[in-house]
């Protein structure tokens, strides 16, 4: 595991997020990742400011499904909702399956 050096790009993120997106979007900030996982909207804008593309946990199956690494993603997102209470709008969930070709 690698530790955050820059804690005072951690402390300006805690005004706004707490400590695991903010350390996770500094981490990333450190070693130079385009890309973060994040779903929280507040963590998702921080990351944009600072340049990076926030990839949030739909958008992973969605990209999976592409890929073809999984064939079916409603089962995916249903699952998501039952067994992880892992909430997002119908309107979004529709989105995420017509943009996948479901």
């Amino acid at each position: 595991m690698q530790q955050v050096r820059d804690k005072g790009l951690v402390g300006l993120l805690l005004t706004e997020l707490d400590r695991g997106e903010a350390e996770a979007i500094a981490l990333a900030h450190e070693v130079g990742s385009r890309v973060i996982l994040l779903d929280e909207r507040d963590a998702r804008q921080a990351a944009s400011r600072l340049g990076h593309s926030p990839l949030g946990s739909l958008g992973l199956l969605a990209w999976a499904k592409g890929a073809g690494k999984i064939e079916n993603l409603r089962i995916q997102l249903d699952a998501l909702r039952r067994q992880g209470n892992f909430r997002f709008s119908d309107t979004l969930y529709e989105i995420v399956l017509r943009e996948a070709g479901e």
